[in-house]
C-alpha cells in the first residue's frame, strides 16, 4: 500500500472539510491548531502549517513538527501524521515523536501501518539527527499496538496508573 505524505494545497479544500466533519472520537484532534492558528480559515491553515516545522505559529508548549496529510493511490485524504522534531519531558513520557490518525471510514484497511511507515521514512530523510523514534499508544488501543509493532516497535514500558490513561511506549530504531 502506497501512501503519500504531504502538505495540503488549496485543491484539497473539499476533501479536508469532508474529513474534518467526519465522526471523530471526542478526545482526538485530527487537525492541530485549526481554530487557534488557522482561525478555521482553510487558506490560512494551508499557508501556516508548513511553517510548524520551523517552530513558527505553534503554541508555546508545542515543539517544531512536520504536520503532514496522508493520501492514498487514488488521491483520497486518508489520514495525517504529526512528526515532532524534539521531545519535551511530557512527550518523552506520553506523546512520542510521531502521532498519526486515520479517517474513520478508512480504518482497518492498513492505512495506519502505511502512515507510520512513511512517517519513519520522513524522519530518516529529513531529520537524520534522530536515530530512534518513540511512538506511544493507549494501552487498550489494540489497533495502534499492532500498527507500531508492524513497524518494528519494541515496547519499553507502560506508564500511568489505574486512575489515568496508560500509555505504551515503543521505540523504533531507524
Amino acid at each position: 500500500m502506497n501512501i503519500l505524505l504531504r502538505n495540503l494545497t488549496i485543491n484539497d479544500r473539499e476533501q479536508f472539510f469532508n474529513v474534518l466533519n467526519d465522526k471523530w472520537e471526542k478526545n482526538f484532534d485530527f487537525v492541530h491548531c485549526w481554530e487557534s492558528i488557522g482561525n478555521c480559515d482553510f487558506e490560512t491553515f494551508v499557508e501556516v502549517v508548513p511553517e510548524f516545522s520551523e517552530g513558527k505559529h505553534i503554541p508555546k508548549e508545542h515543539v517544531p513538527c512536520s504536520f503532514l496529510f496522508a493520501f492514498n493511490d487514488d488521491g483520497e485524504l486518508v489520514g495525517r501524521t504529526s512528526i515532532r522534531h524534539i521531545l519535551t519531558d511530557n512527550l518523552l513520557k506520553m506523546g512520542g515523536h510521531i502521532g498519526y490518525g486515520v479517517v474513520p471510514k478508512h480504518r482497518r484497511k492498513g492505512y495506519a501501518t502505511a502512515i507510520l511507515k512513511e512517517s519513519l521514512n520522513y524522519v530518516r530523510d529529513h531529520l537524520p539527527e534522530i536515530k530512534k523514534v518513540l511512538v506511544t499508544c493507549d494501552e487498550e488501543n489494540i489497533g495502534s499496538r499492532k500498527t507500531i509493532e508492524n513497524n518494528n516497535g519494541k515496547l519499553e514500558n507502560i506508564v500511568g496508573n489505574s486512575y489515568e490513561l496508560r500509555k505504551m511506549r515503543y521505540w523504533i530504531n531507524l
